[in-house]
């Protein structure tokens, strides 16, 4: 695992507010368990245990939602596709 932040300008994309140091501290934390996560995962497979592919990947996929989610939790980016089907047809 690295601690190597890496500036990917998300402080200028369209639909995020700038954030707070709160706030990019609870997502590198939340970064930092996904990482961890990885780790276990890792370790999980190597003990040498038939597991179930399809299974593996829909956990796989859960993880991927759960740290997406997380973090849009916290930034909480303007959701103009949610925003359009709230409104209705036109």
């Amino acid at each position: 695992m690295s601690d190597e932040k890496i500036d990917t300008g998300s402080q200028n994309v369209t639909g995020y507010t700038k954030q707070s140091p709160e706030a990019l501290s609870l997502v590198n934390r939340v970064k930092d368990f996904e990482n961890r996560t990885a780790e276990f995962l890792r370790w999980y497979l190597g003990e040498g245990v038939p597991i179930d592919p399809r299974q593996l990947a829909s956990a796989r996929t859960h993880f991927e939602y759960a740290f997406y989610h997380l973090n849009r939790a916290v930034f909480q980016p303007a959701d103009p596709i949610g925003d359009a089907v709230k409104a209705g047809p036109r």
